[in-house]
């Protein structure tokens, strides 16, 4: 009899045991699905954030040209924007050079935040309408996706430089941590590609980060040889509730307020609606009388008033 009490007592010892483990192995799992989940907010949050900050720069850009048009009603218009004009004093590698001749219609599509699984049907889409654009590019751990960066030049596109990380918090603390981002993405292009571009944008545009800053920034930049690129037709695609019908209104009826229009779009993962919009807006624009060209080190380039 104290033989089987003694049994009962171990069953129920392990079943308490075993109830326990189960217990923290449930409370651990859900643990790590919470930091999961928080994780992965965080990211959509980082993105929301960079999506705004471009917005931001496309209604500075705006607002600007408006002001600009306002002061002089008399001017005639010669250049599409009033950041082409050569109000700009932070040292930059503008060339007297434009992109374009007398009566060419030109339009310069860039995409930012690439590549990604998206890229390859981007090219083949620029391809059909013998079209060549701009790519921003930024860092990207898979090892598909590197590839992706000696087909755009292999293509006949410029490959431009954006940001290794694209982390706001970390590139805009401050200009050497701006500089060390861009040099880990210089090195990281120039090892996948031997190609070391000279043309950049800033993650969010030029307004981003403070004046101060930003002009350090540029200062040294410039005398390394390099120079950014803003925009001044935003494809509106950063926020993610434009469709593709609003993406190829915001395209295909902006770019006629501008000589040169350089128009912000992206590539990234995620951008479908992008993707779906782009047929449209190389056929629309083709059947107006444009072409479209990348752009190059030669060009005054479209940069924001600062």
């Amino acid at each position: 009899m104290k033989k089987n009490i003694g049994i009962i007592v171990i069953i129920a010892l392990l079943l308490t045991s075993f109830s326990a483990s189960a217990y923290f192995y449930v409370q651990a799992h859900e643990a790590k699905r919470q930091v999961e989940s928080l994780s992965g907010e965080r990211e959509e949050l980082q993105s929301q954030k960079a999506e705004l900050a471009e917005e931001i720069g496309t209604l500075t850009q705006q607002l600007e040209e408006a002001n600009n048009k306002s002061s002089n009603p008399q001017t005639t218009k010669t250049n599409g924007t009033a950041d082409k004009k050569d109000t700009n004093t932070q040292g930059t590698a503008n060339s007297n050079t434009t992109g374009t001749t007398s009566g060419e219609k030109v339009v310069y599509l860039t995409f930012d935040d690439g590549p990604s699984n998206l890229t390859p049907e981007v090219l083949d889409l620029l391809d059909q309408y013998h079209a060549k654009a701009t790519f921003f590019v930024v860092h990207s751990n898979d090892d598909s996706y590197k590839t992706y960066l000696s087909e755009i030049v292999k293509r006949g596109h410029t490959l431009a430089l954006h940001s290794y990380s694209h982390d706001y918090g970390k590139i805009y603390a401050s200009a050497d941590a701006f500089l060390k981002d861009f040099t880990q993405l210089d090195d990281w292009v120039a090892e996948e590609t031997g190609l070391h571009p000279k043309l950049y944008r800033f993650p969010g545009g030029s307004t981003k980060g403070g004046k101060s800053m930003v002009n350090a920034i540029i200062g040294n930049m410039t005398a390394k040889g390099y120079q950014y690129y803003d925009w001044n037709v935003s494809s509106g695609d950063g926020n993610a509730k434009t469709t593709t019908l609003d993406i190829i209104a915001n395209v295909c009826d902006n770019v006629k307020s501008h000589s040169e229009p350089v128009v912000l779009m992206h590539d990234s993962a995620g951008k479908g609606n992008t993707l779906a919009a782009l047929p449209t807006i190389l056929r629309n624009l083709s059947a107006e009388g444009y072409t479209f060209s990348s752009l190059n080190e030669t060009m005054k380039p479209v940069q924001f008033n600062h």
